[in-house]
């Protein structure tokens, strides 16, 4: 008897072994071609037309500091004295969804509590993709002179502000 069940033990111990093997290939090739796809893929999506930011300079860079000046200048008049008409005139209808009156209180106090009294701004950089127009500024605040605000107008007319950013260490900080 224990002859027979060590017999048909080993012959289990082989099968399980076999199956274990089996599992262990398909495992093994399903890895395999779950990495080929995903190449694939990454591959793919390289190939893919990508919207590329470059920065512009000479008259590239007038053109569009031409209309995002005096749009700049008024968000930046409307930040000092705490103005949310003149803060908000030149936004498309989606920033002004996303910065509303309590959102701009909002931000005015974060600024003021993070970075005290502002002080003087420069235009530091231009840039531009497919679709917008990105100016960054260089703020310079009473307790942080490395703020940087960027303000993203779309590249249709009427070139309406459609994004703002504002990022320092003083800002980061919890």
């Amino acid at each position: 008897m224990l002859r027979r069940y060590c017999a048909i033990s080993l012959l289990a111990l082989n099968h399980c072994r076999r199956l274990n093997m089996k599992i262990h290939k398909s495992s093994i090739i399903a890895v395999v071609w779950l990495s080929v796809i995903a190449v694939l893929l990454s591959a793919c999506s390289l190939l893919a037309p990508q919207s590329q930011t470059r920065t512009l300079e000479g008259d590239e860079r007038e053109a569009v500091l031409e209309y995002a000046t005096p749009m700049g200048e008024n968000l930046i008049t409307g930040l000092i004295n705490r103005d949310y008409q003149t803060f908000s005139k030149d936004f498309d209808a989606t920033m002004k969804k996303g910065m509303d009156e309590a959102a701009f209180e909002k931000l005015l106090t974060t600024l003021t509590d993070k970075l005290g009294a502002y002080q003087s701004h420069e235009i530091s950089q231009v840039l531009q993709d497919d679709k917008y127009s990105i100016v960054i500024y260089r703020l310079t605040y009473e307790k942080d002179n490395l703020v940087t605000m960027r303000i993203v107008f779309n590249r249709e007319e009427p070139h309406l502000i459609s994004g703002l950013w504002f990022d320092s260490p003083e800002l980061r900080k919890k």
